[in-house]
């Protein structure tokens, strides 16, 4: 359900959590659907925390393209993301 601007107001701006968790393992590089697994679960239900993680993908797009602080290859086809800080 979408929400007035008043609404949005009241709500906190909170952690990028795959920011955090980027951080917090420099030496290790996630697959998106790892980084996935690790945020929500490994029984998540995809429906549910599906907007909460493409949410946190999209934020991160400043450190990616403009920052710089995350690192992306591709291995085997599969994209991976690591802290580069």
């Amino acid at each position: 359900m979408p929400l007035s601007v008043a609404e949005f107001e009241k709500g906190e701006s909170g952690t990028n959590e795959i920011e955090a968790l980027l951080r917090k393992h420099p030496d290790t590089a996630y697959s998106l659907h790892e980084i996935e697994e690790a945020l929500i679960g490994p029984g998540m239900n995809r429906t549910k925390h599906l907007d909460l993680f493409i949410a946190a993908l999209t934020l991160l797009a400043p450190l990616l393209f403009e920052e710089k602080k995350i690192e992306s290859r591709v291995i085997n086809g599969i994209p991976y993301f690591r802290w580069k800080g």
